[in-house]
């Protein structure tokens, strides 16, 4: 189950009631909501396009961001060596910069 919520015992026999109500279920799902909704991932992707311009986002594409990790697919091995080892930095700076709200704390590029 999710964060907050938690599962009634196996074999309970107690007073209460074992069904929850709407009206204490929906303020921990709409906090759930609301904190995904802060850290969209898609603003991720689209501050990663904008960061390499135009003719560099049709070589490298962020495909997803997760727990603070953006995966990034590169279409040729020599352009992703450059990215790795000089062009990491300069774009996770940019990036913290652009999306004040998300945590970044790597980049993982791959050969797709």
């Amino acid at each position: 189950m999710s964060r907050g919520i938690k599962r009634v015992p196996f074999g309970y026999d107690g007073p209460l009631p074992t069904g929850r109500t709407l009206k204490r279920l929906l303020p921990k799902i709409m906090e759930r909501i609301d904190e995904t909704q802060e850290q969209r991932p898609n603003v991720v992707l689209e501050a990663f396009q904008e960061i390499l311009g135009s003719e560099l986002s049709k070589i490298a594409q962020a495909k997803s961001f997760h727990d603070g990790v953006l995966f990034v697919i590169v279409k040729n091995g020599t352009f992703l060596s450059l990215l790795q080892s000089r062009e990491k930095g300069r774009i996770l700076s940019q990036l913290r910069e652009k999306c004040p709200k998300h945590s970044f704390n790597n980049i993982v590029f791959r050969v797709g």
